[in-house]
């Protein structure tokens, strides 16, 4: 039984000592934290709606971030942290656009922000753009020769 118990804790100990390589990148330093986008919302957005944060260099963009907005003591604000393009190909990084899209309006904000590497960002947004149409697919069924 006590063997057991010291195992169990070793074991433990072992990943918990693990837990700093995994998050090590490969350089052999942590990722920087994010950059944290705040700030109002337009009208017509209200609390516990889903805001993701999409990153674009002109050419092509990817989702860096999920947030939520909540309410606050100045009305409804969002909150939602972009990580870098160290954490994540194609995301953070300077000379980047970031711009915000509420999901449950189906609209993404007029305004954007420039990256501005990790720590807070205040920015208040104050436009939506025109409501985006959500685009239907069917499944496809493949036979790949086995029967």
């Amino acid at each position: 039984m006590k063997r057991a118990l010291l195992l169990g804790i070793a074991a433990a100990g072992a990943a918990i000592a693990a837990i700093p390589a995994m998050v090590a990148t490969a350089n052999g330093f942590p990722p920087p934290p994010p950059t944290t986008y705040y700030g109002k919302v337009p009208s017509g957005i209200g609390p516990g709606q889903v805001v993701i944060a999409i990153v674009s260099d002109g050419s092509s963009s990817q989702v860096c971030g999920t947030g939520a907005t909540l309410n606050d003591s100045s009305g409804v604000v969002y909150v939602v942290d972009v990580v870098s393009n160290t954490q994540t190909e194609g995301c953070g990084q300077s000379g980047r656009t970031v711009q915000f899209y509420f999901v449950g309006a189906r609209r993404l904000s007029t305004d954007s922000a420039s990256w501005s590497g990790p720590g807070p960002s205040q920015k208040d947004l104050t436009n939506l753009g025109p409501a985006l149409t959500p685009r239907n697919t069917t499944p496809q069924v493949a036979k790949d020769g086995v029967n």
